[in-house]
């Protein structure tokens, strides 16, 4: 007897959900989920951006550590439009084309969806790290990030690569 009035309790209402409560709960759910997934895109659109921004300055630092350490010279070249690009060592002696090509490839990266990098000139370091244009003469690069992922392009950043080295976001 005990065990049959214990279970008749566990199953009433006042110790469950009803089927109400659930559906009135999963609406909320619902609508909550709809106002909020617009902004998911954009939050998302936000952290590209912000990767997009890291990726290159650690690759530029990368580069210019090549180029030291190997005593090449050291050759961006875009690809895709800019959405992705490799890096490689230019060794003696040097390629005569303009612009010139890298002998080998040390990294390629691929931006993320929408994102596209333009430099104002081929990004090229020398031995030293420094950055110069096709014929070694030191010399300043803007590059520019633009995001074409929802819809038209924009320009969400632009840096200046500086002679000394320096690479500095504007």
């Amino acid at each position: 007897m005990y065990h049959q009035a214990r279970v008749s309790t566990l199953v009433s209402a006042e110790h469950g959900e009803t089927l109400l409560n659930v559906i009135v709960a999963l609406a909320i759910i619902g609508t909550l989920g709809a106002l909020g997934l617009p902004q998911l895109s954009r939050i998302s659109a936000s952290f590209d951006r912000l990767n997009a921004k890291t990726v290159l300055v650690q690759d530029i630092k990368q580069a210019q550590a090549k180029a030291l350490t190997e005593g090449c010279r050291g050759v961006f070249q875009i690809q895709n439009s800019g959405q992705s690009y490799t890096y490689g060592c230019d060794y003696l002696p040097y390629d005569s084309d303009i612009p010139p090509a890298a002998d080998t490839v040390s990294f390629s990266r691929v931006l993320p969806e929408g994102i596209a990098v333009t430099p104002s000139t081929q990004m090229i370091f020398n031995s030293r790290g420094l950055p110069v244009d096709a014929y070694d003469v030191i010399s300043n690069v803007t590059v520019t990030l633009s995001d074409s992922s929802q819809g038209s392009a924009e320009q969400f950043a632009t840096g200046t690569l500086y002679g000394t080295g320096l690479f500095v976001f504007n």
